[in-house]
């Protein structure tokens, strides 16, 4: 799997509002040329990755350190070992 996963955190517009920053998980297949970009909710957080509105994957993200794929129907997990996190303003 060619999944690149990025944690983005901060946003100004954002803040001015809520006075938190937020935080985002995003996910990129080079493979696939898709992007999909959810919030974090917490620490820890799972969902579907859909594809024409199908769901194609379902990830794991884990005290965020560790970050699993499996494609829907497959029981194999697929670990993410190099996750990037990048601060915006």
């Amino acid at each position: 799997m060619d999944f690149q996963v990025t944690i983005q955190e901060g946003g100004s517009m954002e803040f001015e509002t809520t006075g938190i920053y937020p935080r985002y998980i995003l996910f990129y297949s080079s493979e696939l040329k898709r992007k999909w970009r959810f919030k974090l909710l917490g620490e820890e957080q799972s969902g579907i990755l859909k594809l024409n509105k199908e769901p194609a994957f379902s990830y794991e993200f884990l005290d965020n350190t560790m970050c699993k794929i499996q494609v829907i129907g497959e029981n194999k997990w697929h670990n993410i070992e190099h996750i990037i996190t990048e601060m915006r303003d």
